[in-house]
């Protein structure tokens, strides 16, 4: 659809503005390279309107009105002779090719640093189809400089006419280099399913191969002579209509709304909780605050383990000094107790001596040592209840433990995800949060160039728990995919909010 509306501007402008063309053709170089620079400049701005991002934008930074311009020119060479047409434009081939150089360079410079940082990224699947797309990319603008140079006028009048033919000569190589540069870029998509492209796929087909069709019978019908140009319009008509039905063949693909790109939602970029380490200046922002938070619920729950080891510790030490201490308590008593028997019999044994000398008075003493006797046992077991009841183990009281005060968050933990648009198609983004901090992000592309994505993904998505923040600066070249993915991480953190 870009691409007629393209086409239909590039006849109408051609047309319409061939005399002042002829007639001030600077002024038209100029404004061209001047519309271009704008358009550079505002396909890196984040324009929210999609009608201007795609239709005015889009017409330039996508190629599609440069493409339009240079139909145009090469379709001059197959326009009858002699008729209003050919004499309309043919004289003005010159510059209308300068002047789609010159809209052409918005294309190149937006496509170029694209292409460039891809290149020069080791983290960028280099498929086969993208190496061959930068190859022909390349020599498209190889081929387009010279040709655009010996264009104008005051260069040409010095060149050899037959020399100039020669080299202009290469206009077709050029050409056939844009339709395998279109070709290389949409058959893939277009069997992906991606909408649009299948349709695009057929129109440029008939398109170019009209061109090629028609020229070749032009340049029959000027060699040959015909009498008879009906069969020949049969057989052109058969051509364009075969070529078209084999490119739609091969590019058809099971239609689909949307398209996930190389990069499924289910991988993540997220951060790592170190928990060993200390906080360093050259850690990540978003993961040392991680470690901080878990580095201070191990910490307490170890100093807790260790002061309860401790604890164990000294209980059992005291413990065991009390043990120690009970038995040599018990041992000192047990020799009292010895010592204490074996003064008793000696007493006895004098007892009884005295007994042989004073039989008279044997039952009186006898009696004073059975009570001497029993108070000496009742001493001696105060005093054994007395030891006991020092070698009790002492009513250990610990402090009450209070839990310390739980932070604020103004986030809840969980998953979350939401979508933003990018250049022409959705971002979708997940995240996870855990107290206030992005642990995860996920996202995949609907956009029709996924490349783009894929090529601003990892460094936002980086940035973002690098820095805890949704604001970060956009990846150059990829300004639409890059502000959309951080417009739905901002969409999730507002999901989020207490």
């Amino acid at each position: 659809m870009l691409f007629l509306i393209a086409l239909t501007i590039a006849v109408l402008f051609s047309v319409l503005c061939a005399g002042a063309l002829k007639k001030a053709p600077a002024a038209f170089y100029i404004g061209g390279t001047l519309i271009s620079v704008l358009m550079i400049v505002l396909a890196q701005q984040p324009v929210e309107n999609i009608i201007i991002r795609k239709y005015v934008i889009g017409l330039f930074s996508r190629g599609a009105l440069a493409g339009a311009l240079w139909m145009v020119v090469m379709g001059m060479r197959v326009l009858p002779d002699g008729s209003k047409a050919i004499k309309r434009l043919m004289p003005i081939r010159g510059e209308l090719s300068i002047f789609s150089a010159t809209v052409t360079l918005s294309h190149i410079v937006f496509f170029g640093i694209s292409y460039i940082k891809q290149l020069t990224n080791p983290n960028f699947s280099k498929t086969a189809d993208f190496l061959l797309t930068c190859v022909v990319c390349a020599a498209l603008v190889l081929i387009m400089v010279p040709l655009t140079v010996i264009s104008f006028k005051k260069i040409r009048k010095k060149m050899n006419a037959k020399k100039w033919k020669n080299i202009q000569r290469a206009a077709y190589v050029f050409y056939a280099l844009i339709y395998l540069h279109i070709i290389i870029l949409f058959i893939p998509k277009a069997k992906a399913g991606i909408e649009g492209y299948f349709f695009s796929c057929v129109v440029y087909t008939a398109v170019f191969g009209a061109y090629m069709i028609l020229r070749i019978r032009k340049w029959y019908v000027k060699k040959k002579s015909p009498e008879s140009k009906a069969w020949l319009n049969i057989a052109s008509t058969a051509c364009v209509v075969l070529l078209t039905g084999i490119i739609a063949f091969c590019s058809y693909g099971k239609p689909q709304n949307k398209v996930k790109t190389s990069r499924p939602a289910s991988k993540t970029i997220s951060i790592k909780k170190n928990t060993d380490t200390s906080p360093t200046d050259g850690e990540d922002r978003a993961a040392l605050r991680l470690s901080a938070d878990n580095d201070g619920t191990l910490s307490t729950a170890a100093g807790d383990s260790s002061s309860s080891d401790s604890k164990s510790s000294s209980d059992s030490s005291s413990s065991k000094k009390d043990s120690s201490s009970s038995g040599k308590k018990d041992s000192s008593s047990d020799n009292d107790d010895k010592d204490e028997e074996g003064h008793e019999e000696d007493q006895e044994q004098q007892d009884e001596h005295e007994d042989t000398e004073d039989h008279e008075d044997q039952s009186e003493h006898k009696e004073q040592r059975e009570e001497h006797k029993d108070n000496r046992q009742e001493e001696k077991h105060e005093k054994q209840e007395e030891q006991r009841q020092e070698v009790k183990e002492p009513v250990q009281t610990q402090p009450p433990v209070t839990a310390p005060p739980e932070p604020e968050y103004i986030y809840n933990n969980g998953t979350y995800e939401d979508k933003a648009y990018g250049y022409d198609g959705d971002v979708h983004v997940t995240i996870t949060i855990e107290n206030d901090v992005i642990t995860e992000i996920s996202a995949y592309s609907d956009e029709e160039e996924p490349e783009y994505f894929d090529s601003a993904y990892e460094k936002i998505a980086g940035d973002i728990l690098y820095y805890q923040s949704y604001e970060v600066d956009a990846v150059s070249g990829a300004t639409y995919s890059s502000n959309a993915i951080m417009n739905a991480v901002k969409k999730c953190l507002e999901q989020a909010r207490k």
